[in-house]
């Protein structure tokens, strides 16, 4: 069984035990870890929206061929180990047994509609017109994948940078999973970023709401951070940390010139304008001191133009350059 299939078993099986009853906290912990882990959480959906509309998909030959031949397999197995059945191992084998279904029926779902894949490379940039209308400009070294359904629009965004021009449509809520957060929209202009442990976000026109991914799995009532962003507000917010995100008021013009060729930097960690200089270059800059990582840096470099960037690195603050084949190496003076 591939990486993917067990992703899907587990998917399933998170499914049914939340079904059959409240976790425990420690459950809920491992359940929570594990939707963390990048597609988890759209893994999630699909087995939750499988198991509500179990019975619409029910008779579907396809299904009902899979359903047959797992229950076979399962009954011959069991029957071999346990000649007689007890009811404690009854109950245990019809739950089983259930999950069993609902892994076959993911699975068909799963394969069935596969999100849509878009990657750039070093130095690429793309724009991306969704089936919804929607348009996507994707930054260099960004991957994302898309899930259009009747009930939502799903994307997730798994490195890099994309900035969302979402067609309106109310009935269909637009959302993006970045890191642990997760922003929904209906039709509005917005941009998220993954960078240095980070999820950032920008809004341009209209209005989102930024969850962490892990709420939208809780049973209802249970306590939610869920904060509404206004037009021209950035959002940033550290990866698994329990501090809340920070809203600050970005210069929106300046936020938007990668999209033009250009990178900008106001008070930017150099740590984090390495990360974005190098989505743009072959060529790598990497800093050897950890704390130089913190020295904040301004300017407006072309894409792509590591020398400028460096020398204005170096002749503005202690650290020098070394140079080692393909590597600028950035060290203290």
């Amino acid at each position: 069984m591939s990486a993917g299939d067990d992703a899907i078993e587990a998917a399933a099986l998170w499914c049914v035990q939340l079904s059959e009853g409240e976790l425990g906290e420690q459950e809920w912990r491992r359940f929570e870890a594990w939707l963390e882990t990048p597609g988890h959480a759209g893994l999630f959906q699909d087995a939750a929206a499988v198991w509500q509309a179990s019975g619409a998909v029910g008779d579907w030959p396809e299904v009902i061929a899979l359903r047959t031949r797992a229950l076979n397999r399962f009954g011959n197995a069991k029957q071999r180990r346990w000649p007689v059945a007890s009811p404690g191992r009854l109950k245990w084998a019809t739950g089983y047994a259930a999950a069993l279904l609902l892994v076959v029926t993911v699975t068909l779902f799963w394969y069935g509609n596969r999100p849509r894949q878009y990657e750039t490379g070093i130095g690429e940039r793309q724009v991306a017109v969704l089936a919804d209308g929607s348009h996507v400009s994707l930054d260099a070294v960004t991957a994302m994948k898309v899930r259009m359904k009747d009930e939502g629009r799903q994307v997730e965004l798994v490195e890099g940078r994309a900035k969302f021009d979402v067609a309106k449509d109310p009935l269909r809520p637009f959302t993006v999973a970045a890191g642990d957060k997760l922003i929904v929209a209906v039709g509005t202009s917005f941009s998220v970023e993954l960078i240095g442990g980070q999820v950032r976000v920008v809004l341009y026109e209209g209005q989102v709401e930024v969850r962490d991914r892990a709420d939208t799995a809780r049973v209802a009532g249970a306590a939610a951070r869920r904060l509404v962003m206004r037009p021209g507000s950035e959002l940033v917010g550290a990866v698994g940390s329990s501090e809340p995100a920070q809203l600050t008021r970005p210069d929106l013009s300046q936020s938007l010139s990668w999209e033009q060729g250009l990178v900008n930097f106001e008070g930017e960690p150099l740590a984090s304008a390495v990360e974005r200089m190098n989505r743009y270059s072959a060529k790598r800059i990497r800093i050897a001191d950890p704390a130089l990582g913190a020295i904040r840096v301004d300017g407006v470099y072309r894409a792509g133009d590591l020398d400028a960037f460096v020398e204005g690195i170096t002749a503005l603050h202690p650290v020098r350059q070394n140079t080692l084949g393909e590597e600028i190496i950035l060290q203290g003076k």
